[in-house]
């Protein structure tokens, strides 16, 4: 997208984040005139938002209604997690020996929030300890040194946010410490390890939930 965005970027970008939060919910309607009318768009930029939606699947076309938010479905998680083991895997396996101490400061931090929360933990924190889980792992895409890696792994976490909206359980701070560790051991195999068997374990949880 450009540095400046466009109204349909700026569109697109709301929506898609607010499909993402759960402030829509699958079945929600949206209807073309009433967007553009709210985010004060036009027609246009507001249609070719939500078709750009339509082609990442988080809407589908309603004729002569308008959209309809759609609901992840479990061939869509098991795609998701499988590209994610794929690139998490590669991108960790770049990081080692390239995280600087300002990232392991980084992740360190990230760690000591997380254990805050798991010992004081409410649903009203759900956010917080999301956006905690989040930063953690693109901490880690950013060291691999790739742009276009990072960019891929981010929004394949953007796109699971959807199904973990309502999901009680908060990343484990003990899975992380192990992949911190792996990283500082500078062993590659180890690394690649703690971070396949982390997002193994969450599919797996995923998919059993759903």
């Amino acid at each position: 997208m450009s540095a400046v965005p466009t109204k349909k970027e700026q569109v697109y970008v709301r929506i898609r984040r607010a499909i993402i939060s759960g402030d829509l919910t699958p079945g929600a309607i949206l209807n073309e005139s009433e967007i553009a009318a709210k985010f004060e768009s036009g027609k246009t930029p507001t249609r070719e938002a939500l078709i750009l939606l339509t082609h990442e699947n988080f809407l589908e076309a309603l004729p002569r209604v308008g959209y309809i938010v759609t609901k992840p479905t479990l061939q869509d998680i098991l795609e998701t997690f499988h590209l994610r083991l794929i690139l998490e895997v590669e991108a960790i396996g770049l990081g080692v020996g390239r995280i600087s101490p300002e990232e392991i400061g980084h992740l360190e931090k990230n760690i000591q929030e997380e254990e805050l929360l798991a010992a004081s933990f409410n649903p009203e924190q759900k956010d917080s300890a999301s956006a905690i889980n989040r930063d953690f792992h693109l901490v880690i895409a950013r060291t691999s040194g790739n742009n276009r890696l990072m960019k891929y792994i981010q929004q394949l976490i953007d796109d699971m946010e959807r199904t973990l909206v309502n999901d009680p359980y908060l990343a484990d701070p003990n899975q992380h410490k192990k992949i911190l560790d792996a990283l500082l051991s500078k062993d590659n195999k180890l690394a690649k390890e703690a971070m396949y068997s982390h997002i193994e374990e969450t599919r797996n949880r995923i998919v059993n939930r759903f």
